[in-house]
């Protein structure tokens, strides 16, 4: 019936069994020390069917952590529960991947345990103020970054997805509303790319030919003065020059530009930006944003808006929404878009699952 969602796809040198992906979506549900729980294996071998399945941000640093409960990489000891956790998505027939992340302003110390925030410049959200970096501080987040892919790789995940959207670390960076400096890091956006690319670089290099490297950028802010969407467009340009596999198109700092949304259709503004940069990349695009049925992903792909279609919400709601979609796509339980979403606190009690 879908004729390009249940196909198999390559992807690097790997095939998945369709294209559908589960996006990184945070449960905060690890330990206090970062480490995966019995909740997290439970939540994530729950999904059936997919592709390609995204492991939620994952903390490459103690100070760059956005929940108290997320899962981290910081650190060795993590490795035995990741592995647990690869091994348990393998299981259920996915590609497993893994979303590292630094969140830099956009969090508090009560989060951190304590630990100093940290960003590009010292721009609040008003919060606490974070520490500008200093180049030595960048130089060590980038260190974290490779140091966290060579362990969820040691793991065995074979996606690893630096998270580089929704007003995250390496966002802040591409943003002029929250870059303000005026070095090598700062300024035109070639200075103002320079992180990502090196967070990228660094983790490549890492990584070799053991797991493929994308990142979620996002690629336009919706604030006033904040990144445009050409600028974004350059910047995935530049991750496709440096060797990036695919890349998950996403927003900046305040979410998608609205006016992105056409009257004619019914795909969000978010799913338009993978949309755009797909016409100008050649690798790869997931493409993310209010999916919840199979013919809307269906269409999608027709359309050439993405090559991968990823579910999020739709998958929160019904974990077996992949395998019901090659079945009995009438038996889907659709994500009712409920506000808020309660998936942040317990996925298991969403009402399209009772």
């Amino acid at each position: 019936m879908y004729t390009k969602l249940l196909t198999k796809y390559a992807l690097g040198g790997n095939t998945l069994v369709n294209r559908i992906c589960l996006p990184p979506m945070a449960v905060w549900a690890a330990t206090e020390s970062g480490h995966v729980t019995d909740y997290i294996l439970q939540h994530y071998s729950g999904v059936q069917g997919v592709g390609l399945a995204i492991v939620e941000a994952t903390a490459v640093s103690p100070e760059g952590r956005l929940a108290k409960l997320q899962l981290g990489a910081w650190s060795d000891d993590h490795i035995p529960g990741l592995k647990q956790l690869a091994t348990a998505i393998k299981a259920t027939g996915a590609l497993p991947g893994i979303q590292i992340h630094h969140a830099g302003r956009s969090t508090n110390r009560e989060k951190t345990f304590g630990a100093e925030l940290v960003a590009p410049s010292a721009v609040t959200t008003g919060q606490d103020i974070p520490m500008a970096l200093t180049i030595a501080g960048i130089e060590s987040i980038v260190e974290k970054y490779a140091t966290a892919a060579a362990r969820v790789v040691e793991a065995g995940f074979k996606v690893i997805e630096l998270h580089g959207a929704h007003g995250y670390l390496i966002s802040q960076f591409l943003s002029p509303t929250s870059n303000l400096r005026n070095d090598e890091y700062g300024g035109t956006l070639e200075n103002r790319a320079r992180f990502a690319l090196e967070v990228f670089t660094a983790v490549k290099k890492v990584v070799g030919s053991k797991a493929l490297v994308s990142m979620r950028l996002g690629v336009a802010d919706s604030v006033e003065g904040g990144l445009h969407l050409g600028d974004g467009v350059q910047v995935a340009r530049w991750l496709e020059t440096a060797g990036a596999d695919l890349l998950h198109i996403s927003s900046g700092i305040g979410g998608a530009p609205q006016q992105l949304r056409l009257d004619h259709d019914d795909f969000s503004p978010l799913l338009h930006l993978a949309a755009t940069v797909k016409q100008h990349v050649r690798i790869p695009v997931i493409g993310v944003g209010s999916i919840r049925k199979p013919d809307q992903a269906e269409r999608a792909l027709e359309l050439g808006m993405a090559d991968i279609i990823a579910v999020g919400r739709g998958i929160l709601a019904d974990p077996l929404w992949a395998a019901k979609a090659a079945s009995q796509p009438a038996s889907i339980s659709l994500c009712r878009g409920c506000r808020p979403c309660g998936h942040f606190k317990h996925p298991f009690s969403c009402p399209a699952r009772q």
